[in-house]
């Protein structure tokens, strides 16, 4: 009998309750060796797939940054005195 759609696409997700028999022993079988082993081959892939930034890029994004860590914390700074002496202020009234 042809299984219906729904049931082949269950058959195929861990962790459901209809999986069979044949999947379930396959995943008990697997070692954590291999499962790590399969984690760093994949890994391996990924990494491989990455473009990473040159030098001018990566010395333009920090210098960017800075400037924007230095602004925040100028204007962080302003807002705390400001804040700090109307407290002071209402405190001492």
């Amino acid at each position: 009998m042809a299984k219906s759609f729904k049931e082949r696409l269950l058959n195929r997700l861990p962790g459901s309750r209809t999986t069979s028999d044949e999947t379930r022993a396959r995943n008990e079988d697997e070692t954590f060796l291999q499962k790590a082993t399969g984690f760093f081959q994949e890994f391996k892939t990924e990494m491989k797939k990455v473009t990473w930034p040159g030098r001018k890029e990566t010395a333009a994004s920090t210098v960017v940054v800075i400037l924007v860590v230095l602004i925040i914390v100028l204007f962080l700074g302003l807002v705390d005195y400001a804040l700090g002496h109307i407290v002071y202020s209402v405190l001492n009234f």
